[in-house]
């Protein structure tokens, strides 16, 4: 049997026991298991001013990054060591309260359930700017020529600036060698290659059509924008009559309408001369 003595010495040992657990912050044996729900809360909690989770991010990735496949054990014995040996000398302020050994063993059941967050979701496109007229429409115009010009206007509908490309229109599908592009007014800095639009202001470009042939012509050209703000296609259209130019004036002399009026002064310039000969044979 074990007398006072013996009883004393155990109950020392007991106590020390304890007393190196709670000041190294582990659970070890004499800590309840884990909890997984209190866990989450403790690792969001602030101690001396930060949390698990400022310094090392959401649950389940930091325990796929340094805990990968570890049980709770495991986990709350790396945790618990880290604690006592002050680690990044910011760990020593886990060893007194508010923290609690409870609480290593709740992070560590935390840890093991918690879920890793999902990527986040693509960077979400801007609104291209809208684009009038669309589709643009050029009148007749004869082969060789060069229709007046059709600005078309660009708004940005965006709450932020958006850049033009660099070329910002291209030519794309369709009869492209029947138009094109006009030249940038003097003065615009924004419809213009590398040109930046403000949110809500607007800008234009021109197109011209110039057919090579005669008929229907249908083309799609494409402005383009800088980052994640889709490209803008605009359609353009036009029928092309017969081959234009100049025509050359024609003389009076050669032209149908005067060809009467030709034949009427011979006949005056002869009468002439007849009136010439009979007026020196009569002097004679």
């Amino acid at each position: 049997m074990l007398n006072r003595q013996k009883l004393f010495r155990l109950r020392t040992l007991l106590h020390a026991a304890l007393a190196i657990a709670a000041s190294c912050g582990t659970t070890s044996a004499f800590a309840q298991a884990g909890n997984p729900a209190n866990g989450a809360t403790a690792y969001t909690e602030k101690v001396a001013g930060a949390s698990c989770q400022d310094c090392h991010g959401f649950a389940g990735t930091f325990r796929d990054l340094r805990f990968a496949g570890a049980n709770e054990a495991t986990i709350r014995a790396a945790i618990a060591g880290a604690i006592a040996r002050n680690a990044g000398q910011v760990m020593g302020v886990y060893q007194n309260a508010p923290w609690t050994p409870q609480k290593t063993s709740d992070v560590a059941a935390h840890l093991v359930v918690a879920v890793t967050p999902p990527p986040p979701p693509p960077f979400a496109p801007l609104p291209t700017p809208t684009a009038a007229p669309s589709p643009v429409s050029f009148p007749s115009t004869a082969v060789g020529a060069t229709s007046a010009q059709i600005a078309v206007l660009l708004t940005n509908s965006a709450g932020t600036a958006i850049t033009f490309g660099n070329p910002a229109v291209n030519p794309g599908t369709g009869q492209v060698a029947n138009f094109k592009s006009a030249t940038v007014a003097a003065g615009q800095t924004a419809c213009v290659n590398g040109g930046v639009i403000q949110p809500g202001a607007s800008c234009s470009i021109g197109f011209e059509f110039v057919p090579t042939a005669a008929g229907s012509s249908t083309a799609t050209w494409r402005v383009t924008f800088v980052g994640n703000v889709p490209a803008r296609d605009i359609t353009l259209q036009g029928t092309a009559t017969g081959a234009g130019g100049s025509t050359a004036p024609t003389s009076s002399a050669n032209a149908p309408l005067n060809a009467g009026a030709g034949a009427l002064g011979w006949l005056n310039l002869l009468g002439l001369l007849a009136l010439l000969g009979v007026s020196r044979a009569r002097r004679r």
